[in-house]
């Protein structure tokens, strides 16, 4: 569990940060300021980026260039924009791109 936390503790908070933007989206009452959503950006892209280095170590290419896009998207410094419903669109595609990444980039045992 241990070894778990510490490979994919910055997907966690990025996949945590995406639900709350989906949730902010879907409830009028609770909406986050925009540093959230710029902190979000800088998360998410640091994520994918770390995912694009794993999936090079361990020579899986679809993955690299899936989180490489992800990264484009997220982008903190050039940023896309898009509408509310196409933001959470694009969430839901990147939580469970994470997710699947949890347990499909597993390093090789040598």
């Amino acid at each position: 569990m241990k070894t778990f936390l510490n490979n994919n503790g910055l997907k966690l908070v990025a996949i945590a940060m995406l639900l709350g933007a989906i949730v902010s989206h879907f409830n009028a009452l609770f909406t986050l300021p925009y540093a959230y959503y710029q902190f979000m950006n800088w998360a998410v892209a640091g994520a994918a980026l770390m995912a694009v280095w794993r999936s090079y170590k361990i020579s899986k290419p679809l993955p690299m260039w899936l989180f490489a896009l992800v990264a484009v998207v997220f982008n903190p410094i050039a940023s896309i924009y898009l509408s509310a419903f196409a933001w959470q669109i694009v969430d839901i595609i990147v939580i469970v791109l994470f997710l699947i990444s949890f347990f499909a980039m597993k390093e090789k045992k040598s």
